[in-house]
């Protein structure tokens, strides 16, 4: 099934974006597309190539990018939906969409059940983590007594947190740390309901991706079901079925809010300015 995302921009311009539903699509498209900046909340940087700029929302990301927050939040959304987010006064490299290295502060991942072929590592201080399925994954690089510790909990799922002394086996509601020259602790019993702000942050980062729009959007798209909610409306069309219509200020037109930047491997690439830039600009075609 194909549906349409349609976006009326005047009165005589519609933008008409194809989204395909089947698997064989799909799965072109997450192999192509990159991990991107969803949201920014507050003070974020994006380092690249030895440059430093202000981390835009809807940048997409590339291997070498180190993404760090001050007083801020940041929301990255990967091709096969899964979301990872900083807390304030973090940092991470990606080193490609399935290696991220925590160096400073707190991150958490969330892996969705229907992705596929789940393989994501985090590195940080003294040891890594291994996930090879779907799940709500912690980490973070603390203090203790002086020392450095890199710790790493599992809210649902399962992973192996390991260095080159040992490994220990992490199931939900279990976590463990890593300090130097020592092999990762044994597995620690927490309750995964006793939430601080970040993880309330968080959690209602997911919850608000559960929008109405999700019932119209295949898999890839259903993360921004609340951005399209509260940012435009739905609309039955007889010859493109469900299409959408963005909430926009007269004389609104495509490619003008926002900026084009030359990312390799990509060429020149749009960086829309509208909450709504990355699924409009980056699944369909004008028409």
């Amino acid at each position: 099934m194909v549906r349409r995302i349609a976006v009326i921009a005047s009165g005589s311009m519609l933008l008409a974006l194809v989204v395909a539903g089947h698997a064989s699509a799909q799965d072109v498209r997450e192999a192509d597309a990159p991990a991107h900046i969803s949201l920014v909340e507050g003070v974020a940087s994006l380092e690249r190539d030895g440059r430093t700029e202000d981390a835009p929302a809807n940048m997409p990301l590339l291997a070498g990018d180190r993404v760090r927050t001050r007083a801020g939040r940041v929301e990255i959304l990967f091709a096969d939906g899964s979301t990872l987010h900083l807390d304030h006064n973090s940092a991470i490299d990606l080193q490609s969409d399935e290696l991220l290295r925590l160096l400073d502060g707190r991150l958490r991942l969330s892996i969705p059940t229907r992705a596929r072929d789940v393989s994501y590592r985090i590195d940080g201080p003294h040891a890594w983590a291994q996930i090879s399925q779907p799940g709500e994954y912690r980490a973070a690089v603390i203090q203790n007594s002086g020392q450095t510790e890199l710790e790493f909990a599992v809210l649902r799922g399962a992973a192996e947190f390991m260095n080159e002394g040992g490994r220990t086996t992490l199931r939900a509601g279990e976590r463990a740390f890593a300090r130097a020259d020592a092999a990762p602790s044994h597995a620690y019993v927490f309750n995964s309901a006793s939430w601080d702000p970040f993880d309330r942050w968080s959690e209602g980062r997911r919850s608000e991706r559960l929008g109405l729009s999700t019932q119209y959007l295949p898999d890839e798209v259903r993360p921004y079901a609340d951005t399209l909610d509260r940012h435009g409306s739905w609309e039955y069309e007889s010859s493109s079925g469900y299409v959408w219509y963005p909430r926009v200020d007269q004389g609104w037109r495509p490619y003008y809010y926002g900026r084009w930047s030359s990312l390799r491997p990509y060429g020149w690439t749009w960086i829309g300015a509208d909450p709504w830039g990355w699924p409009t600009h980056h699944y369909g075609r004008w028409g």
